[in-house]
Protein backbone atom coordinates (compact mmCIF):
# COMPACT_ATOMS: atom_id res chain seq x y z
CA UNK A 1 0.00 0.00 0.00
CA UNK A 2 2.89 2.39 1.13
CA UNK A 3 4.90 1.40 -1.88
CA UNK A 4 1.65 2.29 -4.24
CA UNK A 5 1.12 5.41 -2.56
CA UNK A 6 4.76 6.26 -2.86
CA UNK A 7 4.67 5.77 -6.89
CA UNK A 8 1.42 7.88 -7.33
CA UNK A 9 3.22 10.38 -5.47
CA UNK A 10 6.45 10.44 -7.83
CA UNK A 11 3.70 10.36 -10.69
CA UNK A 12 2.12 13.22 -9.44
CA UNK A 13 5.03 15.30 -8.76
CA UNK A 14 6.60 14.58 -12.34
CA UNK A 15 3.01 16.11 -13.70
CA UNK A 16 3.05 18.61 -11.56
CA UNK A 17 7.02 19.87 -12.33
CA UNK A 18 5.96 19.45 -15.95
CA UNK A 19 3.26 22.68 -14.87
CA UNK A 20 5.95 24.27 -12.69
CA UNK A 21 6.90 27.59 -14.25
CA UNK A 22 10.23 27.39 -11.89
CA UNK A 23 11.13 23.71 -12.92
CA UNK A 24 10.58 24.28 -16.44
CA UNK A 25 13.31 27.88 -16.66
CA UNK A 26 14.93 26.10 -14.01
CA UNK A 27 19.10 26.47 -16.48
CA UNK A 28 17.81 28.04 -19.81
CA UNK A 29 15.83 29.16 -22.70
CA UNK A 30 17.07 29.43 -26.21
CA UNK A 31 15.22 32.74 -28.35
CA UNK A 32 15.77 34.31 -31.58
CA UNK A 33 15.15 37.99 -32.37
CA UNK A 34 15.15 40.70 -34.74
CA UNK A 35 17.47 42.78 -33.37
CA UNK A 36 17.85 46.90 -33.81
CA UNK A 37 19.62 46.74 -36.90
CA UNK A 38 17.30 44.31 -38.61
CA UNK A 39 19.75 40.74 -38.12
CA UNK A 40 18.26 38.00 -36.54
CA UNK A 41 20.18 37.37 -33.16
CA UNK A 42 19.97 34.09 -31.36
CA UNK A 43 20.70 33.64 -27.37
CA UNK A 44 20.62 31.68 -24.79
CA UNK A 45 18.85 33.82 -21.61
CA UNK A 46 19.93 31.41 -18.59
CA UNK A 47 21.11 32.40 -14.97
CA UNK A 48 24.98 32.78 -13.78
CA UNK A 49 26.41 32.08 -17.22
CA UNK A 50 29.30 31.89 -15.28
CA UNK A 51 29.59 28.44 -13.52
CA UNK A 52 31.84 29.68 -11.22
CA UNK A 53 29.52 31.92 -9.27
CA UNK A 54 26.72 29.16 -8.70
CA UNK A 55 28.22 28.21 -5.32
CA UNK A 56 29.88 30.79 -3.30
CA UNK A 57 30.31 30.94 0.35
CA UNK A 58 28.42 33.81 2.32
CA UNK A 59 28.60 34.78 5.99
CA UNK A 60 25.19 35.67 7.15
CA UNK A 61 26.32 38.76 9.38
CA UNK A 62 28.99 40.22 6.49
CA UNK A 63 25.72 39.49 4.43
CA UNK A 64 22.94 41.60 6.18
CA UNK A 65 25.02 44.02 8.14
CA UNK A 66 26.67 46.12 5.57
CA UNK A 67 29.18 44.48 2.98
CA UNK A 68 26.42 42.60 1.70
CA UNK A 69 28.64 39.93 -0.07
CA UNK A 70 31.48 37.96 1.63
CA UNK A 71 35.17 38.65 1.25
CA UNK A 72 35.50 35.20 0.12
CA UNK A 73 33.22 36.11 -2.99
CA UNK A 74 35.50 36.88 -6.27
CA UNK A 75 35.10 40.10 -7.69
CA UNK A 76 33.45 38.66 -10.47
CA UNK A 77 30.29 37.34 -8.94
CA UNK A 78 29.74 40.55 -7.41
CA UNK A 79 27.12 43.53 -7.84
CA UNK A 80 26.29 46.74 -7.11
CA UNK A 81 22.52 48.25 -7.72
CA UNK A 82 21.62 51.55 -7.11
CA UNK A 83 18.95 51.32 -3.65
CA UNK A 84 18.40 55.19 -2.97
CA UNK A 85 17.20 56.49 -6.54
CA UNK A 86 13.83 57.38 -7.38
CA UNK A 87 10.16 56.42 -5.62
CA UNK A 88 9.04 52.85 -5.43
CA UNK A 89 6.56 51.46 -6.96
CA UNK A 90 3.21 49.66 -5.89
CA UNK A 91 2.81 45.78 -6.87
CA UNK A 92 0.27 46.84 -9.04
CA UNK A 93 -0.33 49.88 -10.75
CA UNK A 94 -3.77 48.95 -12.71
CA UNK A 95 -6.44 46.80 -11.87
CA UNK A 96 -6.17 45.00 -15.46
CA UNK A 97 -2.77 45.36 -16.07
CA UNK A 98 -0.36 42.05 -15.17
CA UNK A 99 2.81 42.75 -12.99
CA UNK A 100 5.62 40.44 -13.93
CA UNK A 101 8.59 38.54 -12.24
CA UNK A 102 11.40 36.98 -14.10
CA UNK A 103 9.97 33.55 -15.20
CA UNK A 104 6.59 35.24 -16.62
CA UNK A 105 9.56 37.25 -18.52
CA UNK A 106 10.70 34.25 -19.93
CA UNK A 107 7.60 32.60 -20.35
CA UNK A 108 6.39 35.62 -22.59
CA UNK A 109 9.63 36.11 -24.20
CA UNK A 110 9.02 32.26 -25.42
CA UNK A 111 5.54 32.94 -26.34
CA UNK A 112 6.74 36.37 -28.15
CA UNK A 113 8.78 34.27 -30.77
CA UNK A 114 5.56 32.80 -32.26
CA UNK A 115 3.53 35.25 -32.18
CA UNK A 116 4.47 38.66 -33.79
CA UNK A 117 1.45 40.61 -31.86
CA UNK A 118 3.76 40.77 -28.93
CA UNK A 119 6.53 43.10 -28.03
CA UNK A 120 8.76 43.61 -25.28
CA UNK A 121 9.97 46.90 -24.60
CA UNK A 122 12.74 48.66 -22.80
CA UNK A 123 11.38 52.18 -21.81
CA UNK A 124 14.21 53.89 -21.05
CA UNK A 125 16.14 56.38 -22.65
CA UNK A 126 18.89 55.30 -25.55
CA UNK A 127 21.73 55.60 -23.43
CA UNK A 128 20.53 53.07 -20.70
CA UNK A 129 19.42 50.64 -23.19
CA UNK A 130 22.49 51.14 -25.03
CA UNK A 131 24.68 50.27 -22.08
CA UNK A 132 22.51 47.32 -21.30
CA UNK A 133 19.35 45.82 -21.77
CA UNK A 134 17.59 42.34 -21.75
CA UNK A 135 17.67 39.96 -25.36
CA UNK A 136 14.94 40.66 -27.54
CA UNK A 137 13.73 43.68 -25.93
CA UNK A 138 13.19 46.77 -28.31
CA UNK A 139 14.26 50.66 -27.21
CA UNK A 140 11.08 53.18 -27.27
CA UNK A 141 11.48 55.78 -24.70
CA UNK A 142 9.27 56.80 -22.12
CA UNK A 143 9.60 60.59 -23.41
CA UNK A 144 8.39 59.80 -26.73
CA UNK A 145 4.78 59.71 -24.90
CA UNK A 146 5.59 62.26 -21.65
CA UNK A 147 7.14 64.90 -23.78
CA UNK A 148 4.39 65.18 -26.26
CA UNK A 149 5.51 68.46 -28.10
CA UNK A 150 8.98 67.35 -28.67
CA UNK A 151 8.57 63.85 -30.01
CA UNK A 152 5.48 63.74 -32.47
CA UNK A 153 7.21 61.46 -34.95
CA UNK A 154 9.07 59.26 -32.65
CA UNK A 155 5.86 59.27 -31.09
CA UNK A 156 3.58 58.06 -34.46
CA UNK A 157 6.27 56.00 -35.22
CA UNK A 158 5.59 53.96 -31.95
CA UNK A 159 2.40 53.72 -31.98
CA UNK A 160 2.27 52.56 -35.54
CA UNK A 161 5.11 49.49 -33.87
CA UNK A 162 2.37 48.93 -31.16
CA UNK A 163 -0.62 48.52 -33.91
CA UNK A 164 -2.39 51.23 -33.59
CA UNK A 165 -3.86 53.18 -36.32
CA UNK A 166 -5.24 56.37 -36.46
CA UNK A 167 -4.40 59.72 -34.85
CA UNK A 168 -5.38 61.35 -31.87
CA UNK A 169 -8.44 62.53 -33.08
CA UNK A 170 -9.52 58.59 -33.15
CA UNK A 171 -7.06 55.81 -32.61
CA UNK A 172 -8.08 53.03 -33.67
CA UNK A 173 -6.96 50.10 -30.62
CA UNK A 174 -8.78 46.81 -32.17
CA UNK A 175 -4.60 45.67 -33.74
CA UNK A 176 -3.18 46.86 -30.79
CA UNK A 177 -0.70 44.59 -29.67
CA UNK A 178 0.29 42.91 -26.05
CA UNK A 179 3.35 44.85 -24.50
CA UNK A 180 5.30 43.74 -21.80
CA UNK A 181 7.40 47.14 -20.87
CA UNK A 182 10.35 46.89 -18.19
CA UNK A 183 13.20 50.29 -16.96
CA UNK A 184 15.78 50.22 -14.17
CA UNK A 185 13.82 48.82 -11.29
CA UNK A 186 11.42 48.91 -8.64
CA UNK A 187 12.05 52.59 -8.15
CA UNK A 188 12.21 53.60 -11.93
CA UNK A 189 9.18 55.61 -13.12
CA UNK A 190 10.03 55.31 -16.78
CA UNK A 191 7.97 51.99 -17.84
CA UNK A 192 5.37 52.97 -15.45
CA UNK A 193 5.00 56.52 -16.96
CA UNK A 194 4.47 55.15 -20.25
CA UNK A 195 1.80 53.19 -19.48
CA UNK A 196 0.00 55.54 -18.04
CA UNK A 197 0.41 57.81 -21.25
CA UNK A 198 -1.00 54.79 -23.08
CA UNK A 199 -3.71 54.37 -20.98
CA UNK A 200 -4.55 58.33 -21.38
CA UNK A 201 -4.32 57.20 -25.12
CA UNK A 202 -7.39 54.49 -24.82
CA UNK A 203 -4.40 51.94 -25.02
CA UNK A 204 -6.37 49.02 -23.48
CA UNK A 205 -5.03 47.61 -19.89
CA UNK A 206 -5.42 44.51 -20.63
CA UNK A 207 -2.62 44.41 -23.38
CA UNK A 208 -0.29 46.11 -21.28
CA UNK A 209 2.39 43.74 -18.93
CA UNK A 210 4.68 45.21 -16.29
CA UNK A 211 8.18 44.11 -15.32
CA UNK A 212 8.09 45.86 -12.06
CA UNK A 213 11.79 44.57 -10.98
CA UNK A 214 13.24 45.65 -14.24
CA UNK A 215 16.85 45.13 -15.34
CA UNK A 216 17.96 45.68 -11.10
CA UNK A 217 15.76 42.33 -10.42
CA UNK A 218 16.82 40.82 -13.52
CA UNK A 219 20.65 41.16 -13.21
CA UNK A 220 20.12 40.68 -9.15
CA UNK A 221 19.61 37.03 -10.08
CA UNK A 222 22.39 36.55 -12.77
CA UNK A 223 19.67 36.83 -15.49
CA UNK A 224 21.26 37.03 -19.29
CA UNK A 225 21.52 40.87 -20.20
CA UNK A 226 22.97 42.01 -23.85
CA UNK A 227 25.20 45.28 -24.61
CA UNK A 228 23.98 47.40 -27.94
CA UNK A 229 26.61 50.13 -27.95
CA UNK A 230 30.02 49.64 -29.70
Amino acid sequence: MLKNMLVILSLFTFASAEQNTAMIHAHSIDISYTAEDGKVKKTTIARDSDLRCRKIPFNAREYWDGSYASKDVAEYCKKTFITAAGKLSPMKMHKDIETFGELEVLEFLEEMQDDKEMLFVDSRKTQWFKSLTIPSAINIPFIYFTERDKWIEEKKEALKRFGVKGDKASYDFSKAKTILFFCNGVWCRQSPQMIEALLELGYPPKKLKWYRGGMQSWLSVGMTSTRTAE
